[in-house]
């Protein structure tokens, strides 16, 4: 943009300056009732929002209505724009000079605070990631509810916790320091990969030290240590960026931000971002919508808020026991008072969102039904503890004293008694403040209100003294009052009547008497209107200071729904309680898959076991036909987890769960042409972040490792990457179509599989799980299933006879022998041996690969070994 303004007018001059400080903005200038944009902005935005492009001078120039703004603010939000919203704050005195004018807020996708702007079951964070050596300091907040988090996450080779840390927040806007994102091209790479407008700060902002500063001067306190924060936190760094980006484009204090709260990752289940997208945490693959989630069949809160915190539950998993006992005590408090239950869950389904609601009551940008809405809100919060009060001071430890209460009182039955119920937009003189709730104002608007009786005594005079029977008095908004004449009495018109507008039939005038008399009736709307305000900025100002206590109503509210929904789920479901263990055994009795049990006929879901128990149950490995529900089991098991580790009850007719650490899930795998990565190479990196990262403690599901290349290479590496994980002792459940590795060295290793029954040609999926092995994978039957054309089917079964069964090491029979008992295998020791030295011979080295090899060796020695 030309930012030359010699030859500019005063206005344009003053545009050109507040737009040279908000070159990254749309910037809505305010001209009368209109929002204008000129130049580069005007072209941008015309294009975007499909408005007419005009021209004034040669400078392109396009606008909204004002009252309209907020649908254009939303649309430019979501094509990636900021919007600088300038106003007019002093007009000018007399005829000359131009409107006093400033920014008073930038609008970003992530610090809108609005209904307008949010959805309501989703938190709308903006955060921070600043590098701090081998670390990242990373901040997080929600505007609209007046959320602050900060915590440090490791720094990877491949950004994997940083990956993992935007999939489980999923921010509108990410903050980093310019240097980090210029310097470090994987760095700002992934950043960008989030979905997320990224926004880049000079790095002295960025900063421990600027942070500390910044931080204390906010929160007026001397340290941060109440925060548990030391000055030379690295969570500084990321902390100070967020707060100085939420506070230049607010343009105020956000004083509903009271506190920072410190995020230990120890604290909490590591989950990465392959393993919360195959899981469909809270969003599908198919879509990217909440359907067919595990939220969205968790989730039966009746609140907003409710709904957002069992969200970040659910992205949050504890690794606490003490705090995931807690939970299921207040979930079971709720099953065992049944009556209570139902209480609390109607009243909770009136409730508005509360701690939005105060958000914007604080920052001064509320609505006359914000208001209404924090009075109903304090009404059902008091009905809410009406009943069973101690448990609910108890239960939270709920610290409010009588003098809170008292207030909170008072604010409900100040608003619910001064305000209109039928105004629902912002302030509006006359409409606002019920009638009765100020004398002051009453009698203001009792003589406003006289204003007809008034003006019709005045005509009654000049009927009298003209002798003008059809004299009128009227008001249009352009020339105010005025006396109408027909012309047929022109000849009666006094000379105290001056003329203001002729028209065909009649002449309109005016006197001094009507001219003074207006003047009174205005004077008098003025200061009815100035009160009405005045009054309104009180009730304001004092619903403003019980921010905190209003915060933490919200929290309170929001905790009773979480707990309320989840028995609800536990009793309508049939869940149970799991028993969390610091270590042991995972046992789990007839587990069901939350998800896909709830699409399914009442009862037909077929509920499968988990035990875990001996060291050579710690890692199961699963074979079974595709289709048979080898993906389904693993998957409920990864949920049944995640649920226990959240404090829910889960699907299960009896659970005990040592606690998991880390939870990982390979499961199926694309390409990400973003990052120039084919599918196979990204399931070797899951699976290589896996064999990095998991411990003893954690919880491992692989599906179909070493998929999309040769067969050679993918059973050579899904046997490598099984004797690892079953080394170390990790809980893993493997499912594999590889049926080579069920013959190998499988002392610890459980053998799994699910029933499929075959009769005439065709199969039944019994999904019932069992100890063993299956002996085929079907592929033929579910291709025919399908819908395969027959002659295509032919042909791979051909295909299969010919090349297939001349490799097998021994008939299918032979196979399944060598997992029948001790007893059995004695008995027939001389025929195996009969036929594994047959097989020798007839082993064609040429065309076979080192596993099979290594099987056939591996019999034999079991052979010469049994007794």
């Amino acid at each position: 943009m030309d930012n030359s303004n010699e030859a500019a007018t005063p206005m344009m001059q003053q545009y050109l300056e507040l737009k040279q400080e908000h070159q990254d903005e749309v910037l809505f200038f305010r001209l009368g009732d209109f929002y204008e944009m000129f130049m580069d902005d005007a072209k941008e935005v015309s294009r975007l929002l499909n408005l007419t492009l005009t021209a004034r001078n040669g400078v392109p120039m396009c606008g909204i209505p004002h009252h309209a703004a907020k649908n254009y603010v939303k649309r430019l939000l979501d094509a990636g724009k900021k919007v600088a919203v300038c106003e007019q704050i002093e007009l000018p005195q007399g005829a000359k000079g131009i409107a006093k004018r400033e920014v008073v807020q930038i609008v970003t996708p992530a610090t809108v605070v609005e209904d307008d702007f949010l959805e309501a079951a989703d938190t709308n964070y903006l955060c921070s990631v600043i590098k701090q050596r081998n670390l990242l300091s990373c901040s997080w907040c929600s505007v609209s509810e007046g959320l602050f988090f900060t915590s440090m996450i490791p720094l990877d080779e491949r950004y994997e916790s940083l990956r993992s840390f935007l999939e489980q927040i999923k921010p509108h806007e990410i903050v980093t320091a310019e240097d980090d994102d210029i310097m470090d091209e994987g760095f700002g790479a992934t950043l960008r990969q989030a979905n997320a407008m990224v926004t880049r700060m000079p790095s002295w902002q960025c900063t421990v030290k600027f942070g500390y500063n910044l931080l204390r001067e906010r929160f007026n306190t001397v340290t941060l240590k109440q925060f548990g924060l030391l000055e030379t936190d690295g969570h500084l760094a990321s902390a100070g960026a967020l707060l100085n980006y939420l506070l230049s484009t607010s343009r105020s204090s956000v004083p509903h931000i009271t506190n920072v709260v410190r995020i230990e990752q120890s604290a909490q289940l590591q989950i990465d971002e392959a393993t919360r997208k195959n899981l469909e945490l809270v969003v599908n693959l198919e879509d990217g919508t909440k359907q067919r989630t595990l939220l969205s069949v968790i989730d039966m809160t009746s609140t907003a808020g409710g709904g957002r915190l069992l969200k970040r539950w659910l992205s949050a998993p504890l690794y606490d026991i003490d705090a995931i006992v807690e939970r299921q005590d207040h979930i079971a408090w709720f099953l065992d008072r049944g009556a209570e239950h139902q209480r609390v869950r109607q009243l909770l389904r009136g409730m508005p969102d509360i701690i939005r609601l105060s958000s914007r009551v604080s920052m001064r940008r509320s609505t006359v039904q914000d208001l209404i809405s924090i009075a109903n809100s304090i009404g059902l919060f008091f009905q809410v503890v009406a009943q069973e009060t101690a448990h609910y001071r108890a239960m939270f430890d709920f610290k409010m004293d009588d003098k809170s209460l008292e207030d909170l009182i008072d604010v409900m039955e100040t608003l619910k008694s001064a305000l209109n119920d039928t105004c629902i937009g912002p302030f509006s003189p006359g409409e606002t403040i019920k009638d009765g709730f100020n004398n002051e104002l009453d009698e203001l608007r009792g003589l406003h209100g006289n204003e007809n009786s008034m003006l019709q005594k005045y005509l009654a005079r000049l009927k009298e003294s003209t002798g003008i029977p059809t004299v009128k008095l009227s008001f249009n908004k352009i020339i105010g009052h005025y006396i109408e004449v027909p012309k047929t009495h022109s000849d009666k018109i006094p000379a105290s009547f001056h003329r203001k507008q002729t028209l065909v039939h009649a002449e309109r005038y005016t006197t001094d008497e009507l001219v003074s008399l207006e003047r009174e009736l205005l004077k008098r709307e003025e200061a009815a209107h100035q009160l009405e305000r005045t009054l309104y900025d009180e009730l304001v100002e004092q619903t403003a200071s019980l921010t905190e206590t209003l915060n933490s109503i919200a929290v309170f509210i929001s905790n009773i729904d979480c707990f309320q929904g989840l028995a609800t789920v536990a009793k309508t479901y049939r869940y149970t309680r799991p028993e969390l263990t610091e270590e042991g055994p995972m046992q789990i009795e007839e587990g069901r898959h939350a998800v896909v049990e709830r699409f399914l006929p009442l009862g037909t879901f077929v509920a499968n076991p988990l035990t875990m128990e001996a060291a050579d149950e710690r890692f199961c490995l699963i074979t079974g036909p595709n289709m048979a529900g080898k993906s389904t089991y693993l998957r409920q098991n990864a949920l049944i987890v995640i649920l226990a580790q959240i404090g829910s009850y889960v699907p299960a007719k009896r659970a005990r769960i040592p606690l998991v650490d880390k939870l990982y899930c390979r499961i199926g795998a694309s390409d990400n042409l973003a990052r120039g990565e084919s599918t196979f190479l990204v399931e070797m990196q899951e699976a290589a972040y896996i064999l990095r990262t998991a411990t003893e403690r954690s919880f491992v599901i692989m599906d179909e490792i070493g998929r999309g290349t040769s067969t050679q290479d993918g059973m050579s590496i899904a046997y490598a990457v099984m004797r690892y994980l079953v080394e170390r002792k990790i809980k893993t459940l493997f499912a594999t179509h590889y049926h080579e590795l069920t013959m190998l060295n499988n002392q610890d290793v459980q053998l799994l599989t699910l029933e499929v029954a075959e009769s005439k040609g065709s199969i039944v999926f019994l999904r019932k799980l069992r100890k063993g092995v299956a002996d085929s994978s079907y592929g033929l039957h579910v291709a025919a299933m399908a819908g395969m054309p027959q002659h295509v089917l032919r042909q791979a079964h051909t295909f299969q006879k010919r090349h297939f069964e001349d490799y097998a090491l021994i008939s299918d029979d032979s196979q399944l022998d060598l997992f029948k008992s001790q007893e059995s295998r004695d008995t027939k020791s001389d025929a195996y041996l009969q036929v594994l030295l047959e097989s020798v011979k007839q082993f064609d080295l040429d065309h076979s690969t080192p596993l099979q090899a290594m099987a056939l060796i591996e019999q034999l020695k079991n052979l010469i070994e049994t007794p």
